[in-house]
């Protein structure tokens, strides 16, 4: 393997298991001797991710624009720490990237041409591998009920009419391969069956 460090994403709706399936995928590639580095968006425990925490907990109101800078600000604030972890052949795991903010953004109706033009502007890194976990909108409302209760989920969480847009929208994005190429993973099976497909898309396309 070579020793440059690589960059691997993992996306998908809410409650898909993308924070266990960061563990596994941390635990496995720290087994094999490799410096994992694991980033988690938004940020929370540093300023631009406890504002997004409030908004997303409806302290207040962002319009989409502000919105967008904010989960923007929230990646290149890392840029350059990231860029060092590579160069020092680390692997870097993100739960969720620039990747969903697209898809959250363009929801909101901000054009996908400007979220790109943005990612252009400040050279973003692409992830050398983007894995979206795919559920239906109806588990992932299932799986957030179960784990936080109705009261404590935010406004993404508790709205099935934005689960389903958001269900619709991550197909449209991993379908075109917007900003970098999407893997697609059945996020439905057993944890360990997920991880499995995962294991076996990192070893085809990074030969990890």
């Amino acid at each position: 393997m070579e020793s440059k460090g690589k960059f691997i994403v993992l996306e998908g709706i809410e409650g898909c298991g993308k924070g266990t399936q960061t563990k596994f995928l941390s635990d496995f590639l720290s087994q094999k001797g490799l410096e994992v580095i694991n980033k988690k968006y938004p940020e929370y425990g540093f300023p631009i991710g406890d504002l997004l925490d409030q908004w997303l907990h409806k302290k207040f109101e962002l319009n989409v624009e502000t919105q967008a800078l904010l989960f923007f600000a929230d990646f290149v604030k890392d840029k350059e720490t990231l860029e060092n972890n590579f160069k020092s052949g680390k692997m870097v795991i993100g739960d969720r990237y620039f990747t969903g903010t697209i898809v959250y953004q363009y929801i909101n109706g901000l054009p996908l041409e400007k979220l790109l033009e943005l990612a252009k502007l400040f050279d973003l890194r692409k992830p050398d591998l983007t894995i979206y976990i795919k559920i239906s909108p109806e588990e992932s409302f299932r799986r957030k009920m179960k784990q936080k209760g109705i009261e404590n989920m935010d406004r993404h969480e508790a709205d099935k009419k934005f689960l389903n847009s958001l269900y619709e929208t991550y197909e449209k994005m991993s379908h075109e391969n917007v900003f970098c190429e999407w893997t697609v993973i059945d996020g439905e099976k057993a944890p360990e069956e997920v991880f499995k497909d995962i294991l076996e898309v990192i070893n085809k396309k990074l030969g990890i």
